[in-house]
Parts: structure tokens; C-alpha cells; sequence
């Protein structure tokens, strides 16, 4: 028995020949449509920290929609359409909550990196990841023909989530966060590598390393990684302080006479914390680029609002030594978020 032949002038028959004329155009404008919906995303995340929560939302959509993606290959025939159509929504849902989060999260982490500092990286990293996202040419194409990349993203956003979910949401201090996020992430990778392709070993390699590299910055190397949700506001220098009210006497700031200054700096530093984040943190004071002393670790939980400390530097003489001095905040694994300078004549 022979079914007829579809008529090539049905509608169904035209609309499928107009979309595989110009499927590309379509992703191409799409992907131009998807980084300007990322600006926005950028300017509506500004200062929106009672919507971080809902990042465990977007990462356990991505998580499903990324585990039902990295199935292996479909089958042929009608079934097989029928699971290409399903795998082609997984993908769109994919790339759509990939491209919502790494937007979402790239104001937080601008807001704590310092220039210059090896922290720089992190949200360069997101940056070039989100881009990456909107291609949807190029992302859905190495989604679909590697595994491990599918793998390797999907950690790497649930590790900047978790990164600053945790401080958060369970007054983690960076310090255990980060590599907290680095565990949970990697954990959660594993499901996805079993029901994928990564069964060969040069798969099983590439996805260890990958695990491997993301544990040994998290633990070894946190200074990469800026300690969301930290951020330096504001840093006031002067003569002298009030101790209990941590208001400052003599206030100067840009360039000013060292004999002003005979009993040497002080300096007031506000730190903002959305939450109750406890940080461990420390006051390096530099003159000209060379470290001249830092403080004892200040051991602080950051209530609503954030924090601020002072420190003091005396003149080993009668007035300090002219140059440009510099503060550098950070926490004791080295993480630096904030920096502020004064020029003494």
C-alpha cells in the first residue's frame, strides 16, 4: 500500500521549506535578540539582591533541561523525530536559562572584583560565557556534538550561583563558600555524566580535569574567584578618629600635606554585605607599591547592610614619608575586594 505523496504547496510543506531556508537567519537575529535581552537582565540585576534566591530556580531548570540533553543519541525513524523535536526544546530551554543566569549573576560579581587584581578573571570568565550562550548557532552545535563541554558549562554556572547563593542564604564566609560551591557543582555534574555520552575515556579524562581544575581554584587558588558578596563602598582617611563612633577628625582624601598629619593616617572603611555574612578579613597598608604593614585578622559577621573597620598607620619619624599609600582589603585566603589611595606631599 503507498500513502500520497504530501503536496508541496500544503502550508505545513511551505512553512517547512521557509524554515529550512532561513533557520539561519532566524538564530542568527535570535542570537542578537538574546544579548540585548542580556543588557537588559544586567540593568534590571542591579542591586536586586532579594532576586539571588531565585538563581536556585534557574540552576535546577538548567540541571534538568542540561541532564535531559546529555542523553545519548536519539533513535531513527518516527521516534526519532518525535525525540528530536523534544531534544531541540531541551536545547532552546538550555541555552535560555544558561543565558538568564550568567547575565543575572555578572553585576554581582562586578561589583566586588577590584582592578587590578588576579580577581579580574572570574567575571571576564562569565562574561565570555554568557556571549557564548546567546550564539545559538555555535552553542547548541557543540552542546550537541560534545558531552563534556555541556558538562564543563553547566559546573562552571552552578559554581558562580552557588558562589553567591551560599554567604546568602546560609551566612557562609567566602571562605568556605567557594569551595562549598565548587563541591556541591561537581557533585551535581556526576548524574549528568552517567545518563550522557561521557563514556569514553578521553571523555572521562577531559571531564575529570575539568573537575579537578574547578576544586584546586576553589581551594587553592580563591584569590581568582571575588568574594561575593563583599564589596568595598567607601574608604574615609583623616587625622584621627573617634573610637566609638568611628567618625573621622581631620578628614582628607586626593593629595595632602604629610605635616598635616603628625600623629600619621587613620582610615574608615565601610563594607557592604546584603546579609548576615560572616568574613575574615584583613587591612594592608601599602606605600608606593611596597606592602608596609597589615593588620591582625579581623574576624567580622556582616549584618544587613554590611560592616566598618578602621586601622591606624603612625610615622616611624616625626611625619610619614611622602608617596602615594594605598589600602587593600581582603580576606585572609587572599581574596581582595576593595582598594582606596591617598598621595601625601
Amino acid at each position: 500500500m503507498h500513502l500520497p505523496a504530501e503536496d508541496p504547496a500544503a502550508p505545513s510543506s511551505r512553512a517547512a521549506g521557509a524554515w529550512r531556508r532561513h533557520r539561519r537567519t532566524f538564530w542568527i537575529l535570535h542570537s542578537l535578540w538574546a544579548l540585548a535581552w542580556g543588557v537588559v537582565v544586567l540593568w534590571l540585576a542591579h542591586e536586586r539582591y532579594g532576586f539571588v534566591p531565585w538563581v536556585v530556580g534557574f540552576l535546577a531548570l538548567t540541571w534538568l533541561s542540561t541532564l535531559f540533553f546529555s542523553r545519548p543519541d536519539r533513535p531513527a525513524g518516527d521516534a526519532g523525530a518525535s525525540a528530536g523535536f523534544r531534544h531541540g526544546i531541551a536545547s532552546y530551554l538550555t541555552r535560555v536559562m544558561y543565558q538568564e543566569t550568567l547575565f543575572f549573576l555578572l553585576p554581582f560579581y562586578w561589583y566586588s572584583t577590584v582592578y587590578p587584581s588576579w580577581n579580574v578573571a572570574f567575571p571576564v570568565l562569565l562574561a565570555v560565557l554568557a556571549v557564548l550562550a546567546c550564539l545559538d548557532l555555535v552553542f547548541d552545535r557543540w552542546l550537541r556534538e560534545s558531552a563534556v563541554f555541556g558538562l564543563v558549562f553547566f559546573v562552571s554556572v552552578a559554581f558562580a550561583g552557588l558562589n553567591l547563593l551560599l554567604p546568602m542564604v546560609l551566612s557562609m564566609g567566602p571562605e568556605v563558600a567557594t569551595p562549598t560551591a565548587a563541591v556541591i557543582a561537581v557533585a551535581s555534574a556526576i548524574p549528568i555524566a552517567v545518563r550522557g555520552r561521557v563514556t569514553s575515556h578521553a571523555a572521562r579524562v577531559k571531564a575529570g580535569a575539568a573537575a579537578v581544575a574547578l576544586l584546586a581554584v576553589a581551594i587553592r587558588a580563591p584569590q581568582l574567584v571575588p568574594p561575593v558578596p563583599l564589596r568595598l563602598e567607601a574608604a574615609t582617611f583623616g587625622r584621627d578618629l573617634d573610637r566609638t563612633t568611628l567618625e573621622v577628625s581631620g578628614e582628607v582624601a586626593g593629595t595632602a600635606e604629610a605635616s598635616a598629619l603628625p600623629g600619621g593616617l587613620v582610615v574608615v572603611a565601610s563594607v557592604f554585605a546584603p546579609s548576615n555574612v560572616p568574613a575574615r578579613v584583613v587591612l594592608d597598608w601599602y606605600r608606593d607599591g611596597r606592602l608596609l604593614r597589615g593588620s591582625r585578622p579581623i574576624d567580622i559577621l556582616a549584618h544587613d547592610g554590611g560592616f566598618r573597620l578602621w586601622e591606624a598607620l603612625r610615622p616611624a619619624g616625626d611625619v610619614l614619608e611622602a608617596g602615594d599609600y594605598r589600602i587593600v582589603l581582603r580576606t585572609t585566603d587572599r581574596r581582595v575586594f576593595g582598594t582606596a589611595h591617598i598621595a601625601l606631599r
